[in-house]
């Protein structure tokens, strides 16, 4: 089996990872810095199954690249996790100009996925979102899908996590006839660095209720229940809690919805020549 994933460095991506070494032969690894990520993990055996590429989910030329790099060398691809992400201080943009939250947690996972299309319908692929229960937080207004007006740093994180649902759901109802199934998660409350990118009021508010948190160990659980788990015994398009399936919120049961943001997820790559 090859797999694609990423944010495995750290947090809950580290522990999917460890918990998927016996599960397949490659890792397709996109990581941000490859010397820091080849020090991370010296430490694990079958090293050469790790195979590393640069790229920076906020910086969508580098995602392209990498996403070149790996359709060349891998034109069949099995599983495929997109469970990095971040939050940032509402207003914030990348080196395009376009919301940060709703790059970096959607639109480069978009395009990779987009990208890499040719070899996840080859392998009939398994495709991950890592979300959360922050959705809820989150509306869909279709006239700033991009979140370009969104001051809140909360509520930009909440539609984005909302974003992750949305594409699982439109990945499984354009291409589930291709053979590729798509699901969508919350991993828990989980207590790593995540939201170290905030602002202070945000990172006050994670630091406080970091107690009640779960372990990124724990928090890896439902992503390998449904890497490992058969696709016939799961929900194509389905979101998951706890290993079980559970209803989104009403904005993340629509599929015009889904429709609408892969649409607008293209429309937005094309006019920046990136797709």
């Amino acid at each position: 089996m090859i797999t694609v994933l990423t944010g495995s460095t750290s947090g809950i991506g580290y522990e999917t990872l460890k918990g998927l070494l016996d599960h397949s032969e490659v890792f397709i690894l996109p990581v941000r810095n490859i010397e820091k990520a080849e020090s991370k993990l010296a430490k694990f055996p079958n090293r050469e199954k790790f195979k590393l590429y640069e790229f920076d989910l906020a910086d969508l030329e580098s995602v392209k690249a990498a996403s070149e790099k790996i359709n060349k060398e891998f034109p069949k691809i099995d599983l495929m996790i997109n469970n990095a992400g971040g939050m940032f201080p509402g207003g914030k943009k990348n080196n395009k100009g376009l919301d940060m939250t709703f790059t970096v947690n959607h639109l480069g996972h978009f395009l990779l996925t987009h990208q890499l299309l040719p070899s996840l319908i080859k392998g009939k692929a398994k495709v991950i979102q890592v979300s959360s229960e922050a959705h809820r937080l989150g509306k869909f207004r279709s006239n700033d899908i991009g979140l370009s007006s969104v001051s809140s740093t909360i509520t930009a994180y909440g539609e984005a996590k909302l974003y992750n649902i949305l594409m699982a759901k439109e990945l499984a109802n354009r291409y589930g006839n291709e053979g590729i199934t798509a699901f969508s998660l919350h991993p828990g409350a989980v207590k790593t660095a995540f939201g170290s990118e905030t602002d202070p009021i945000t990172k006050a508010i994670i630091r406080a209720t970091q107690l009640f948190f779960i372990s990124a160990q724990k928090g890896a659980e439902n992503s390998l229940f449904l890497a490992k788990t058969d696709s016939t015994k799961l929900k194509n398009g389905g979101y998951y809690v706890r290993k079980k399936l559970k209803s989104p919120n009403s904005a993340g049961l629509s599929a015009s919805n889904a429709e609408e943001l892969w649409e607008f997820s293209e429309k937005t790559l094309e006019k920046l020549g990136l797709i």
